[in-house]
């Protein structure tokens, strides 16, 4: 079974490889996850089986709910006060789907974000994605999606104090 582990700056070709081959146009730059995984490495992960093959990965950070940083863009620093933790890739390659691999990977973002004094989780849905989200717990809210292509979705959910 695939499971989590911390992604480090050299996951990040990696990540970029794999965000490409599933996300399309959505996937980005090596450069940008390893920022991202420089600025937070909390929120950064790694789904891998038991050799290490890379199924998938999680980049999240803290940020401004219905603000979420454009794409293809470094962020150069992360927001003084934060009000959300934001999923900005969660992708499973088609081999670890259908394992309840986000569904195990939800409390631990929920910890790291309350460890955070953050009490929202929040994501931008695309490709139809909102209806998997919705199933989380996820909730559509206005503003937040603008750049992001005409199916996108800004979504919030609480973070869980399970």
């Amino acid at each position: 079974m695939a499971d989590w582990r911390p992604a480090v700056a050299s996951d990040a070709t990696a990540i970029a490889a794999l965000a490409r081959a599933e996300l399309g146009d959505y996937g980005e730059a090596a450069e940008l996850y390893a920022e991202r995984i420089a600025l937070a490495p909390a929120g950064c992960w790694m789904l891998v089986d038991e050799a290490d093959t890379i199924l998938g990965h999680c980049i999240s950070h803290p940020w401004r709910r219905r603000a979420p940083p454009a794409m293809h863009k470094l962020l150069g620093s992360l927001p003084a006060n934060p009000d959300c933790w934001y999923l900005h890739d969660v992708v499973v390659a088609p081999p670890a789907r259908g394992t309840k691999a986000v569904e195990r990977l939800l409390p631990i973002l929920s910890g790291i974000a309350a460890r955070h004094n953050v009490v929202t989780l929040a994501l931008i849905a695309v490709g139809g994605a909102d209806a998997y989200w919705s199933r989380q717990g996820f909730v559509a809210t206005n503003g937040g999606a603008d750049g992001f292509g005409a199916d996108a979705v800004y979504m919030e959910r609480p973070v869980a104090t399970d």
